[in-house]
């Protein structure tokens, strides 16, 4: 798993590339619990390029969700393809998590 993190005013932006499988859902669970401890409590996942998500990935998105949470802040994803998309729905994590169709929208929603 890849990420690139950037920043758009007080949102940390992190693209994923890779595969949020077994291996890949350790690290992003890693890379963000790591931005919460520095402060970066509203953060934005851009699964782009997320081709695959297993249930090893699901859980580690709900273990990221409820820490950011308890801190006081939000996390939510955007730009998901149409397989993880499909996961998300048939797992009824479109209900649990916030799932946006692109940036710009993420971002005005943490902007509201």
């Amino acid at each position: 798993m890849n990420f690139i993190n950037t920043k758009d005013g007080n949102v940390c932006i992190v693209a994923l590339s890779g595969r949020l499988d077994s291996n890949g859902s350790i690290e992003v669970e890693a890379h963000c619990r790591g931005l919460i401890e520095c402060g970066d409590l509203r953060q934005l996942l851009d699964m782009t390029n997320v081709a695959y998500i297993s249930s090893a990935g699901l859980r580690s998105l709900l273990v990221i969700t409820k820490q950011i949470k308890s801190s006081g802040g939000m996390l939510a994803l955007c730009c998901l393809t149409p397989m993880v998309s499909e996961v998300m729905k048939y797992s009824g994590f479109d209900k649990i998590l916030t799932l946006l169709a692109d940036r710009d929208s993420a971002l005005a929603r943490f902007n509201s």
